[in-house]
Parts: C-alpha cells; sequence; structure tokens
C-alpha cells in the first residue's frame, strides 16, 4: 500500500519566536553531548545485540524522553518487531606464523559474497590495489552487520593487513565465534509531543551500531550514531520545555537496525504510527559530529523538500551560520529512504569538523565536536524548515 502526500499548503510554522531559538539550542550543547558519550560508552556494547547492547541504548532513549514529559506513541515507546541477526561474541583471534594479531588494527571480520567457504589454502589469499590482503575463514554459513554493504552476505572473511602477510603464510590459527540471534527482538523508540493540531513534523535517526569486535573490540559509533540521536533528544527537549503547545504535533522516531540494512524504519513505515498523509517533513539525522564545513541535504533536490530547503538556505544566508549547505539527490543511504516514498523526507549530516573514524573503535565521543556546531545546525533546521 503506498500513500499519496499531496505537496500544496505544506510550508510549516515554528511556534517559537525565532530569538528564542539560540539561547535554547545553546542551553542543550550541554546535555547533547552527554548523551553523545553516554550511548557511546562502551557499556552500551557498539548498540548491537551483542550483550543486548541495543536494548540497553533503547532503555536508555526511552528513559529520556520519559522524563521530558514526552508521550509515548507505543506501549512503553518501544515498537517492537522481530528479526534474525548475527554477531562476533567471544573469542575473536588470529594468528600468522606465530604471531598474534591485533583485532581490527591488524585484521578485521567482515562478510563477502564472493569468497567460497573452502578451508584455508594457498588459493584463498589475494592482494588487492588498496594494499590490503584478504584471507578467507573457514566456512561460517552466516550474515552480520559488520560492513553494511555486505549486511546480508552468506560467508565471512578475514581482512589482514598486507604489511603483516610476508610471502605466503606457513602457518594461520583462528579462534572466531559468530552467533546468530534467531527471532531477535529489537524496538523502534517513539514519541511525540502534541501540538494545535494533528500535522506532524517528525525527528528521526538510528541509534544501532555495530556492536563488538570479540569481547575486547566495541564499536562505539558516537559520530554514527549517537550524535544524530543526542540532537533528535535535543530538539524534543526543547519543545518540552517551550511551556505550551507547538503548532504542529512533533514526532520523534529512534531507529533500531539501520547498519542490517535499514530495518527499523522500514518497518516503522510499514507499520506506521502516524498518518503519512498529515506528515509534513521527516527530517533524518545522521553523522553530525562535524559540521565545520557546513552539512549536505539528502534529498534536498526534490521537487517536494524544495521549499523547505529553499527556507533553510535564505535563512543560513542570512544569519551566516553554516560555511555552506550542499545538496545530493535522494539516496538510500540512511532511514530517511523508506519515509521519502510517502512523504517529503530529507537526511541531513555535517561536513568538515571533529569526528572519529568512521565504523571504527575510535569513533568515540572524545573526538566528537558536536558542541562546536549543534547550536548553528539546529538553528538552521528549526528555524529555517519550520518557519
Amino acid at each position: 500500500m503506498k500513500y499519496t502526500c499531496k505537496y500544496s499548503k505544506r510550508i510549516v510554522v515554528l511556534f517559537v519566536l525565532l530569538s528564542a531559538v539560540p539561547t535554547a539550542m545553546g542551553q542543550s550543547a550541554e546535555y547533547v553531548k552527554r548523551v553523545v558519550c553516554e550511548l557511546s560508552d562502551g557499556g552500551m556494547y557498539g548498540r548491537s545485540c551483542a550483550h543486548n547492547g541495543d536494548s540497553l541504548a533503547a532503555e536508555y532513549i526511552a528513559g529520556q524522553l520519559r522524563e521530558m514529559g514526552v508521550k509515548p506513541l507505543a506501549e512503553g515507546y518501544m515498537q517492537r518487531y522481530l528479526t534474525d541477526l548475527y554477531s562476533v561474541d567471544g573469542e575473536c583471534s588470529l594468528s600468522i606464523n606465530g604471531r598474534q594479531l591485533k583485532p581490527y588494527d591488524e585484521f578485521r571480520i567482515v562478510p563477502s559474497r564472493t569468497l567460497s567457504s573452502k578451508v584455508l589454502d594457498e588459493s584463498a589469499w589475494q592482494t588487492e590495489k588498496d594494499g590490503v590482503t584478504f584471507v578467507a575463514v573457514k566456512q561460517l554459513s552466516m550474515q552480520v552487520p559488520i560492513a553494511p554493504s555486505e549486511a546480508y552476505s552468506t560467508h565471512w572473511y578475514v581482512q589482514v593487513l598486507e604489511s603483516v602477510v610476508k610471502g605466503k603464510p606457513r602457518k594461520i590459527k583462528q579462534n572466531i565465534t559468530v552467533t546468530r540471534h534467531r527471532d531477535y527482538w529489537m524496538q523502534n523508540v517513539v514519541g511525540y509531543i502534541e501540538g494545535e493540531t494533528d500535522s506532524v513534523v517528525m525527528f528521526t535517526a538510528h541509534y544501532d551500531h555495530l556492536g563488538m569486535m570479540g569481547e575486547k573490540v566495541c564499536f562505539h559509533g558516537a559520530h554514527d550514531n549517537s550524535s544524530g540521536v543526542a540532537s533528535v533528544l535535543g530538539i524534543a527537549k526543547h519543545y518540552s520545555t517551550m511551556g505550551k503547545r507547538p503548532k504542529y504535533t512533533m514526532a520523534f522516531m529512534l531507529f533500531s537496525g539501520e547498519e542490517a540494512g535499514l530495518l527499523g524504519s522500514k518497518y516503522a513505515v510499514e507499520h506506521p504510527l502516524v498518518d503519512f498523509k498529515k506528515t509534513k517533513l521527516v527530517v533524518n539525522l545522521d553523522l553530525l559530529c562535524g559540521g565545520a564545513e557546513g552539512i549536505m541535504i539528502v534529498n534536498g533536490k526534490g521537487e517536494e523538500t524544495q521549499p523547505y530547503v529553499k527556507r533553510m538556505q535564505e535563512f543560513n544566508e542570512k544569519e551566516k551560520l553554516l560555511p555552506e549547505i550542499k545538496l545530493r539527490d535522494n539516496a538510500a543511504n540512511s532511514d530517511h529512504w523508506w519515509f521519502s516514498q510517502y512523504c517529503p523526507a530529507i537526511f541531513i549530516y555535517t561536513l568538515g569538523g571533529r569526528y572519529g573514524d568512521y565504523h571504527s573503535p575510535y569513533d568515540t565521543c572524545d573526538k566528537c565536536g558536536i558542541e562546536d556546531s549543534y547550536e548553528k545546525v539546529m538553528r538552521v533546521v528549526l528555524s529555517s524548515i519550520l518557519n
């Protein structure tokens, strides 16, 4: 079933005076940075199914919404669904010629569609153009969102730094445990602040990340995407402390399963909790630790989103907050994608600035510079899109 959206009369009016926005956003910056740090802490286990890290993160987010007085869109703020997931748990070791390699820094475990499931032999080794050597491990007929583009592969391989491999390896020992979680309960965290009308503006972000590589290596995911979740919570905090209803209902959806293939947002669209015909705009926030060079708006060139984007550009040109606002065509690269099939939806990420290495254990809170740009980015988003 596909909803038909009508885009006339879709300009949203912000209930708050523009002069109040900078102060409110400035007050939220400290809160937002704290949320980034708490969500990317090692105690969240990379916010995937390893040690139920995704559930720990979901409970944390629901607790924040509850504390703000944001109303739940589903029971206990949780929109639950079942899926199969995989994780690299327990022992995760690899040695070559007696030398124990460092997880992630010297070897990485990723799924592969192309490598065979044969037991290791010389033909399994191949050197790629990027200077990295690959070795196929013995059959592990499973799949795991270690590398999103290969999330639905059936086999695994180990990626080893070429500098570690000198000639053909004489002796390879690996101990890698992959756990399949069948019918695993996942959850989107959903809430709303009731407006004067039932028309909806929705703010979204995914809270899941890549989990663990064994017991020692954690993918913290500060930039990807504790920063987006923290920003959505910052917006919720802003509206929940206004003391009166906003003009339009504000919905907040924090998705699971993005790294495994946009699973949570797909489920949210297939089982809608809001009426897409009444949805003015979906703003998806992902990768927001930076911002020194401005922002990128995915689906910013679409006919349905142009009125909002134009207002953002005009406001930014007047206030000179961000160096640049770049636009891209629509793409299935984040959770806005499913919503864009039914109503106007954009995906915003920051350019330049301070953030850790993408999809690595070094994407940590201390490297996230969200406090440098949050106020400016949110002023553009809230004062322009909603004005």
